[in-house]
């Protein structure tokens, strides 16, 4: 490899420092996606085609919400730096070999579509630094082809990080609390996921079970994540919320305690024990530990929307409006429980925001059944 790296051009491996700080070591590159005339024709050219992969990916990245999700650019798009020494000096592959020869980009994709009848063949090739290859077929509709491109990116991200996999579809299970997709993916991370991962996918398993009220279960498998790996507070953390639900709040405590032993810096942990303290009827003790977990994490949208509730229904209902109005801007105003606990607050303050609602609300029905013209 050394020697490959020393017959590439003085110029190209300057550029490729000059600009690998556009290019995150964990980035997956969609080089291009060539497509047939009759999808240019449509509107689908290479450009859109390798946007729309790119985008589908960062978007399951983003919906999983771990940190351990893929970050996605598009060539085209985010290494503009990249594109213009290489329309200038004629450098695309010698920049490409030296950044994949020096690890720095581990997953580089391509592809195409192919006309296969009335369906469509995206066909995805793949390398990584480390001789990784990757081929993969996804068919589908000519007519829905934006479903054909989210299915593979889902099973493209199934083949590089399973765990996220999991959490995307046990994330999208949540609200109907059907966990079929979230089990297949789990059972498949269990085959294929490095060792590494496995105390996640253990802990995700372990939630899962929770959710369905298998607390028994729940704890079983988060025992399993600690014993793989005894460093890892968020299982520790979960089996306490497990026995938390089971009415056993001095056996939680002690679960949170431990998950603090192992990482001090845990505010959820503080936020479930302050829970407990509550069920005990310790309120200005668990009003202590809210506080402690929200000088902890001011800028957690989670937590900062616990100390907010412990206000909203002990303390000081001004001050409840305030920190759960952050709650909402830290979230960006996505989480629709932050949201609703605001308005019932503000309510609380100013009772008449109800007729302004109602009053409101009139006026835009009158308005739509007003005839046209």
């Amino acid at each position: 490899m050394l020697d490959n790296i020393l017959t590439i051009p003085a110029l190209a491996v300057g550029a490729f420092f000059a600009v690998s700080y556009f290019i995150s070591p964990d980035t997956i590159v969609i080089q291009n996606i060539s497509v047939p005339p009759s999808l240019e024709d449509q509107g689908y050219s290479g450009a859109v085609a390798t946007t729309m992969l790119s985008d589908s990916i960062a978007w399951i990245s983003d919906a999983a919400g771990t940190n351990r999700g893929a970050y996605v650019a598009e060539e085209t798009a985010q290494a503009k730096s990249v594109e213009a020494l290489s329309d200038w000096f004629g450098l695309a592959q010698p920049i490409r070999a030296t950044q994949v020869a020096l690890g720095f980009l581990p997953y580089s994709f391509s592809g195409e579509f192919v006309e296969e009848g009335e369906n469509l063949v995206l066909r995805i090739r793949g390398q990584s630094s480390e001789y990784w290859h990757f081929l993969m077929e996804k068919r589908g509709s000519k007519d829905d082809i934006p479903s054909l491109v989210s299915a593979a990116a889902i099973d493209l991200l199934k083949e590089l990080d399973p765990y996220l996999i999991a959490v995307y579809h046990f994330r999208d299970e949540i609200p109907s609390r059907d966990f079929t997709k979230t089990k297949e993916a789990i059972t498949h991370a269990l085959v294929h996921a490095p060792r590494k991962n496995l105390p996640w996918v253990y802990a995700l398993w372990a939630h899962v079970l929770y959710f369905e009220g298998d607390l028994e279960g729940s704890i079983m498998k988060n025992r399993q994540a600690l014993a793989l790996d005894p460093t890892f507070p968020r299982p520790m953390m979960r089996w306490g919320e497990a026995l938390q639900t089971m009415g056993m709040h001095e056996e939680a405590i002690g679960r949170f305690e431990k998950t603090l032993e192992i990482d001090p810096h845990y505010p959820e942990a503080v936020v479930y024990w302050a829970n407990s303290l509550i069920a005990q009827g310790k309120i200005k003790e668990a009003g202590l530990k809210f506080r402690e977990a929200y000088d902890m994490a001011p800028d957690f949208p989670r937590v900062v929307h616990a100390y907010g509730m412990y206000h909203a229904e002990h303390g000081n209902k001004v001050k409840a409006a305030d920190i759960l109005r952050r709650a909402v801007e830290l979230d960006d105003g996505h989480n629709e429980k932050f949201v609703r606990d605001l308005r019932k607050v503000q309510l609380m303050i100013e009772p008449r925001l109800k007729d302004i609602e109602t009053d409101t609300g009139a006026s835009a029905a009158a308005a739509a059944a007003a005839p046209k013209g």
